[in-house]
């Protein structure tokens, strides 16, 4: 399950260690080997990394391009599909 959240300063990346500071968003997302499972443990993810992932990625909405975790990436773009 996919959680889109803010971080209060606390929180470290699962992927690349890095602290994510107030008030930058992250996801937590529930992973088993790698994949996407309900059943599996929380990893936490800043932007960057949801955005390597394929886990993140940009729509247009009202003329403003926005990030969502909750959408599918096109292959070979960070836009959404």
């Amino acid at each position: 399950m996919r959680r889109g959240c803010i971080s209060l300063g606390e929180v470290q990346c699962d992927e690349c260690h890095r602290t994510i500071p107030h008030p930058e968003r992250y996801l937590a997302i529930d992973e088993k080997d790698g994949v996407e499972d309900e059943e599996g443990e929380t990893y936490r993810y800043c932007v960057e990394c949801c955005l390597k992932k394929g886990y993140a990625c940009y729509k247009t909405e009202k003329g403003e391009r926005i990030l969502t975790f909750f959408g599918k990436q096109k292959a070979g773009s960070l836009e959404c599909e």
